[in-house]
Parts: structure tokens; sequence; C-alpha cells
């Protein structure tokens, strides 16, 4: 793939997570909760207010971002995610192979913020990702994709 072609698919890409961040965001208002949790190898995170979960979806990893070493480290590269399915992302890294697309099967590389969005928005295109949610952790954040979005039943008061 060529440096016009790999742009295209960059901006394409940031142009379709952008959108579905916005629809993720209207329909389930997952920004609008006090807090969130995961649960790396069930593959599920859910938002919740007051400790009651409101909204949950399907996960998957997609890299991290050190920001002591600032190195992206994809998902699947990750030794500390152990038992957690990778399937998916691996697709990400098939994609990279037959495209000649270093950033997407090299383990770990210098990179910052917009890089980690780059290569979240590349996988959500992919993929066909619902939408993207970025954590923190002690030394950067983990990007995440999101599927299967659902409200989750509320009890009677």
């Amino acid at each position: 793939m060529n440096n016009e072609t790999y742009s295209k698919l960059v901006d394409e890409s940031h142009d379709y997570l952008d959108n579905r961040i916005a629809r993720a965001q209207e329909t389930f208002g997952i920004w609008q909760y006090e807090r969130f949790d995961c649960d790396l190898p069930a593959g599920r995170i859910w938002w919740s207010d007051a400790g009651i979960p409101k909204v949950e979806a399907r996960l998957i990893v997609v890299g991290s971002l050190s920001t002591e070493s600032n190195t992206w480290l994809w998902g699947w590269a990750n030794s500390n995610l152990k038992g957690v399915a990778m399937e998916d992302i691996e697709r990400v890294r098939n994609f990279g192979e037959e495209n000649g697309l270093e950033q997407l099967t090299e383990r770990k590389w210098p990179a910052d913020g917009a890089d980690g969005w780059e290569m979240t928005a590349i996988a959500a295109r992919l993929l066909e990702a619902e939408s993207a949610y970025r954590t923190p952790s002690r030394t950067g954040f983990l990007y995440l994709l999101l599927t299967d979005f659902r409200r989750l039943p509320q009890e009677p008061a």
C-alpha cells in the first residue's frame, strides 16, 4: 500500500470512528455515566451510576500507549493480556501483513496519543466496530473497540 492509499485509509477510518462514537453517545450516552468497569478476559465493559450498571458492550482490545516509554503496543503482542481474546484484532494484523503496513504488524513502536487513536480508528473500520473507548492505566492508556451495546434492565424502585 502506498502512502497516498494509506493516508486515505486513515482519513476514512477517522471519519468512520468519529461518526460511530457520536452515534454511541447519542444512543447510549456512555460518557455521561459516573464510572465504567471492564472485564478484559470476559470481553465486557459496562457503565454505571450510583453502583447500578446501565449500559454494557462487548470489547475488543486494540492496544496500549505507554506515556512512560512513548510507545504503542498491540493487544496481540501484550504478554499482560493472557486470557484475553485476540482473534478480532489479529484480523487487523493480517490486513497489515497482506498490505505491507508496518504499523499494523510491528508489535511495539514509538508513538503518541494521535497514533493510538489512528490505530484504533483503522481497527474500528476494518472490524466494523460500533464505537471505541480509551481507558487510563498506571502507565498510559488502553484502547478498546466496542460492539453489541445494550441497555441493562433496571430494577423498579
